[in-house]
């Protein structure tokens, strides 16, 4: 298996050779050098080659991109130029043409509107609007063109860099031979904080199930088995219990689809079970089987402190419930809130809102989250698999409960949810000559 792999590997050393040199360029020359080494994108000639290596190329970014110091840092601010080359690229191959983007357009003018009207942030909550629309409109015309070159090839490419990227995570826990971050116990690996790696291993597992059901990739069922023990073990090792119930869900959901009062039932425990720690403190049964310093118990009497926030997030939601107050206010709300009530040192839970539901409330109300609900809509009733398509749906709602991970796009997740929907609704099977 571990020689079919390697033999996988090399249909793809253009694109992995020409990563490499991306990412130790941004690390010891910065943003500069690693922006001139992604330009060879807007000249290859090659259309499959450039399409494969633009899609990889903005993943990894956006999977780098929350380092904010330290040798990955340059990511930051490559997302704006990979999304750039990407539009620039897509637009001499029919971008707008069938473009699943434009379902999540209506939520992308809405919050434009309300961010250019109300905020008090100025043009950088602004863009914020629109990069949902952009990032949506390079994530969709990458995977409706690869698959319909060749599906097998496109779902091969996306295993083959996940996995690498995560075998490199783990490696590093072992031999950090390059910086690594470890926050009170629990490791982040190249993803500056541990819920963000816990949170993309959660959203890669779905996207490789897909894949495997589809059943068109040069892996078999054992390597996808292993492939999710992996994921499954990275997702432990950050300590993320966001991204461990999400997983759950996804599992339970097409375990049970079939008998949806028993699932219906499993579901609301499930969420009873991952809320109940902000009512009733379970620390001392869970230090009697040993499992305090992986569950955290000095955090899980409030949540991680989060139902704190949520109290004082809900209070300002009423003062502007119908339109919010734009992009990014629902940080600025809580970091304004903190400095004027709590003072400069406080408790790290008073820095977010933690609540995907919270924030698009805070910043784009009860009108902007409506447009957000049509899109995931579309998607779902779009989607050609009827199992998986509630699944995941399921994995990303239970995880918007204590992450604000859907009131951004320029994270390392938005792209993922739009790449996981077009594997769902794009069905191509043999290769074709469009490219």
């Amino acid at each position: 298996m571990v020689s079919k792999y390697f033999n996988v590997i090399r249909n793809y050393k253009t694109t992995l050779l020409w990563l490499l040199a991306m990412f130790f360029g941004g690390m010891f020359g910065g943003f500069v050098i690693a922006s001139i080494i992604c330009l060879p994108l807007l000249f290859i000639p090659n259309t499959n080659i450039k399409i494969e290596s633009l899609f990889i190329f903005f993943i990894v970014i956006y999977f780098l991109g929350d380092n904010f110091s330290g040798v990955f840092s340059f990511a930051q601010n490559l997302r704006f130029v990979i999304l750039g080359i990407g539009l620039f690229v897509l637009l001499q191959l029919q971008m707008f043409k069938y473009n699943l983007a434009f379902y999540i357009l209506p939520f992308s003018i809405i919050a434009t509107f309300i961010t250019y009207s109300l905020s008090p942030l100025g043009l950088e909550a602004t863009a914020r609007g629109v990069s949902y629309f952009l990032v949506a409109l390079v994530i969709f015309k990458c995977v409706q063109l690869l698959l319909e070159f060749d599906a097998q090839r496109f779902h091969s490419l996306i295993i083959t860099f996940l996995a690498l990227y995560f075998i490199l995570n783990l490696f590093l826990v072992f031999v950090p031979f390059i910086e690594v971050t470890n926050i009170k116990g629990r490791y982040a690996g190249l993803m500056a904080n541990p819920n963000g790696l816990g949170m993309v291993a959660m959203f890669s597992y779905a996207i490789i199930d897909v894949i495997r059901r589809k059943n068109q990739s040069e892996f078999n069922s054992r390597f996808f088995t292993i492939f999710k023990i992996l994921l499954i073990v990275l997702v432990v090792l950050s300590g993320s219990r966001t991204s461990i119930f999400g997983i759950l869900a996804f599992e339970i959901s097409i375990r049970l689809l079939k008998y949806k009062f028993l699932l219906a039932v499993v579901l609301l425990f499930m969420v009873y079970v991952y809320s109940i720690s902000a009512t009733v403190s379970p620390s001392a049964i869970i230090s009697s089987l040993g499992l305090s310093d992986f569950l955290r118990t000095d955090t899980l009497d409030d949540a991680s402190g989060r139902t704190e926030v949520w109290v004082v997030a809900i209070a300002e939601i009423k003062n502007q419930m119908w339109l919010g107050k734009g992009m990014l206010y629902d940080n600025y709300f809580i970091n304004l809130y903190g400095d004027r009530f709590l003072g400069e040192v406080r408790a790290r839970h008073w820095y977010g809102i933690w609540n995907s539901y919270l924030s698009l409330l805070l910043n784009v109300g009860i009108i902007g989250l409506a447009a957000f609900s049509f899109f995931w809509y579309k998607m779902y009733a779009l989607s050609q698999m009827k199992i998986v398509r509630f699944a995941f749906l399921m994995m990303c709602l239970f995880s918007a409960i204590s992450e604000s991970w859907m009131a951004a796009s320029m994270n390392a997740f938005m792209p993922l949810v739009f790449l996981c929907w077009g594997l769902q609704i794009f069905q191509y099977k043999t290769k074709s000559k469009f490219l």
